[in-house]
């Protein structure tokens, strides 16, 4: 098959490009035209390797991954923009660690050409662990993760595209999935894929395709979890909503006693505490409080609590206004937690607590256990650096799809683990190297050489890890 381009897409959507510019009459024209009740017109279908659903910490990695190793890749991403989480959430700092494989690229092009100063960092060192908290623009990030992507020959990026459905047929006693059907301004496409990755952070992708979606706390016997709630309930980590703030007046001072948030960093310093004040730095990154979503599958229970969280947050906006300050508040508040996939093999605590590295470990995580609105004590939040199996991936009675990010298969508090954007970035590439070598090897994703999968990301520096917690 033909490689896919801008212009194979133009033809496809029957659109006539003319000195650079699309004529919207050829592009609506269909539809003025088209009767009431009749089905939705759809688009030539397209063919490519692998799809990925979603253009955030995880899907960039897996879609770089993928054409690095030569397979032809098409990437959707519902918002208009690629980077996910650091774009429209403003979880833009630099937290968890290891930063390697491509991650490490990507921050390494942020501190090189990205930083809130416009000067490189000279200490950054290798992944910015040098303990001064590290944040860039979100710009920046749709600036860096597109120029990534735009190396990559074999990358199409579709942006604005939501997936409506699956391309789903029943095999034996599993499901098997074939690529998705995305809505392209009103038209429906099928993207025909040897295999799909779910990379929305959400988990959407799986439920769909019939795989077991955990929500909410397990309970302890769920997965025998020595902490947390006695009784499963459909309780998830709490939301914040992020923003930045950057002084409009010459030597502008925080109005810290007048705050109720002040959860704060300032690049390359660290977390701010009252004595910093002085310092006027201004230009801060903001963590917006802490609320509790009944169920964050469900947008009008986001939208509920994004009105709880604006409200909370209206007066320090106002003293932020008095005091010489800019608000920018982030397009959508910050979801920690959505839907996990149970997968072949359930991360849990004393796999964490053990550091239990198993032979198909395709990701590692340096990152305790962080399960916002919950009280962890300290001593059980600490966990080992572990391996992620690669079995975390493959959905239970589903072929053609792998999971990545943070919906892979895990309890609610190991999740709260390896949720952090290093990690998910790893398993991201992972997922894109394991799909590209499935349909190089004309197989399934459970039909790989998994110790070639491993020696491929040991290869690519996944394991480059210099200090592993014991």
């Amino acid at each position: 098959m033909a490689k896919i381009d801008r212009r194979d897409f133009l033809k496809a959507a029957g659109i006539v490009a003319a000195a650079g510019m699309i004529n919207p009459a050829q592009l609506y024209s269909a539809e003025k035209k088209r009767k009431a009740g009749t089905p939705v017109p759809e688009l030539a279908p397209i063919d490519t390797d692998v799809v990925i659903v979603g253009a955030g910490p995880s899907g960039v990695p897996a879609a770089i991954a993928a054409a690095r190793e030569g397979a032809r890749v098409i990437v959707l991403e519902e918002d208009f923009v690629p980077g996910g989480a650091p774009v429209d959430m403003y979880v833009a700092m630099l937290c968890g660690t290891p930063r390697v494989g491509i991650y490490r690229e990507l921050i390494q092009l942020l501190n090189r050409k990205y930083t809130t100063t416009g000067a490189a960092r000279p200490d950054f060192g290798l992944d910015g662990s040098n303990k001064k908290n590290h944040w860039y623009l979100p710009s920046s990030y749709i600036m860096a993760v597109t120029e990534m992507m735009g190396r990559e020959k074999n990358i199409t990026l579709m942006c604005g595209a939501h997936v409506s459905e699956l391309l789903l047929k029943e095999k034996g006693n599993r499901n098997r999935v074939s690529g998705v059907v995305v809505d392209r301004c009103g038209r429906k496409q099928r993207i025909r894929a040897k295999i799909t990755i779910d990379a929305t952070g959400t988990g959407l992708i799986g439920e769909l395709a019939g795989a077991p979606a955990m929500y909410g706390r397990d309970g302890r016997s769920a997965f025998n979890e020595p902490i947390g709630v006695e009784l499963p309930e459909e309780r998830v980590q709490s939301c914040t909503w992020q923003f930045i703030t950057q002084a409009l007046v010459p030597g502008a001072l925080l109005p810290w006693e007048k705050l109720r948030w002040k959860g704060m960093v300032e690049d390359n310093h660290g977390w701010l505490r009252e004595p910093d004040v002085a310092r006027a730095g201004g230009l801060y990154l903001h963590w917006g409080g802490r609320f509790e979503c009944k169920d964050t599958r469900d947008p009008v229970e986001l939208a509920k609590t994004q009105a709880e969280a604006l409200e909370s947050l209206r007066n320090d906006f106002a003293e932020y206004h008095k005091a010489g300050y800019k608000v920018f508040l982030a397009p959508k508040i910050g979801v920690r937690e959505v839907r996990r996939i149970k997968g072949e093999y359930v991360l849990a605590v004393d796999h964490l607590r053990q550091g239990l590295f198993p032979d198909d470990t395709i990701a590692i995580s340096n990152y305790g256990i962080d399960a916002w609105g919950e009280h962890i004590k300290k001593e059980d939040a600490r966990v080992k650096s572990y391996g992620i199996p690669y079995r975390c991936l493959l959905p239970l009675g589903v072929d053609g799809l792998l999971i990545a990010g943070r919906s892979i298969s895990g309890s609610h508090l190991a999740m709260s683990s390896y949720r952090v954007q290093p990690i998910v970035a790893s398993i991201g590439q992972a997922a894109g190297t394991a799909a590209a070598m499935a349909v190089a090897d004309n197989t399934d994703v459970r039909g790989i050489d998994v110790d070639r999968l491993v020696s491929k990301l040991r290869t690519a520096g996944l394991f480059d890890v210099k200090k592993l917690k014991k």
